[in-house]
């Protein structure tokens, strides 16, 4: 069964210059709006029981696609669908009298989730308990920190038994031990089958807890599909986005040579990947790198190789001076050397070759190839970073 559905979802915002051009419509009937749309043309179906994260930067649309889901607002265009009774928290502290005492808000909080009074009265016990307030549920609610803001509004939204609970953000405003124990009754609702739509910047969250993963940009729907999957194509964009800022965007070119060089780089290949560039960690990875030394000694060349993350992290660098590897001339003054990762451990990511050919001290560079044999890497466990580390655990 379909819990929740979304076709064609849009939400636009009229933006006007001043404040009397709403009037001026009103009275003209003629626009003098320009529209902000906040969602575009979003398309999902999330079975009863699956839990959906919504990731993406902020202004990306997530808490407006959480607001039309909760029922907060209403779409500009499109349909929506939410099948059972919803319990949303959203903005911190929405829905909270400021003047009211935290056990005055959980009373307004429960019947507005459509609770009875005899209901409220027997779940207050528990709401407050869950809170971890203490003697702060009697004083009014405008003197709570954000993190208390978010201990209540989380025990009353999970107090009563939705069929589809939307939790936005909230979590990261709590301290540890909150987040631990607020995570732990999300897994309770989803191991009861619950429905769940989860936003949270926390990734790790969103891989452990998440069945599908909708990644938002602009308003759009970028990627639908599994948690892995997702984030991972959501950190490599990100990456780039970090890249970009902090130098303009390298040109690729398989021929970026000095104009004095002698020893000449003449080809390059990779192998070991799926035929599109793509590994899984724990494959094999070859880097093959043919050159002429043009009169060049042999014991007076080094081939360095690096590899590049898309965000400009040096991954790693070897050379054949560092790993004291002769290169081998043939009677043509060529050589073919291969650079081999067995069982490469990289982590999810894209990355890039570079190459240099340089004299015996590593001073002089003869060429040179910079970002080129672009590849990605995959891993299906939720470990996180560059690379896995062999490790052991001991109790």
């Amino acid at each position: 069964m379909i819990a929740v559905s979304a076709s064609k979802l849009c939400k636009g915002y009229r933006l006007y210059k001043k404040p009397s051009d709403s009037l001026k419509e009103l009275i003209f009937r003629k626009p003098c709006h320009q529209v902000f749309w906040a969602l575009k043309q979003v398309d999902f179906k999330l079975e009863a029981g699956k839990t959906l994260g919504v990731i993406g930067d902020n202004g990306a649309g997530k808490s407006t696609l959480l607001k039309l889901l909760a029922g907060t607002i209403k779409p500009s265009q499109g349909e929506l669908n939410v099948t059972g009774r919803v319990s949303a928290i959203l903005e911190l502290g929405s829905g909270f009298h400021p003047e009211f005492t935290g056990v005055e808000n959980i009373r307004i909080g429960c019947a507005v989730l459509g609770l009875s009074a005899t209901e409220i009265q027997k779940k207050l016990p528990e709401i407050i308990e869950f809170s971890e307030l203490g003697d702060a549920v009697n004083r009014p609610v405008k003197n709570y920190s954000s993190g208390m803001y978010v201990r209540l509004a989380f025990s009353v939204v999970t107090s009563v038994d939705p069929d589809v609970l939307i939790i936005d953000e909230a979590l990261s405003v709590g301290d540890q031990h909150f987040q631990r124990k607020s995570l732990e009754r999300i897994r309770s609702f989803i191991d009861a089958g619950k429905t769940v739509v989860f936003c949270s910047h926390n990734l790790y969250q969103i891989k452990s807890l998440c069945d599908e993963v909708l990644w938002l940009d602009k308003g759009e729907s970028q990627m639908l599909g599994s948690p892995e999957d997702v984030v991972e194509a959501y950190l490599d964009s990100c990456r780039e986005k970090d890249a970009l800022t902090k130098q303009e965007t390298v040109a690729k070119t398989e021929s970026n040579t000095q104009s004095e060089s002698k020893a000449e780089i003449v080809r390059f290949d990779l192998f070991g990947h799926d035929g599109q560039g793509r590994f899984q960690t724990g494959d094999d990875l070859v880097i093959e790198v043919a050159g002429i030394a043009n009169g060049v000694p042999a014991d007076d060349l080094t081939l360095a190789v690096v590899l590049m993350r898309n965000d400009n992290i040096h991954v790693y660098g070897s050379s054949t001076e560092i790993d004291n590897i002769p290169i081998i001339l043939d009677q043509n003054q060529s050589f073919t050397i291969r650079f081999r990762l067995p069982g490469m451990q990289l982590l999810s990511g894209k990355f890039s070759v570079y190459l240099y050919l340089l004299d015996g001290g590593g001073i002089h560079i003869f060429d040179k190839r910079e970002n080129v044999l672009d590849f990605s890497v995959r891993h299906d466990s939720r470990e996180v970073g560059v690379s896995r580390l062999a490790h052991v655990w001991e109790v």
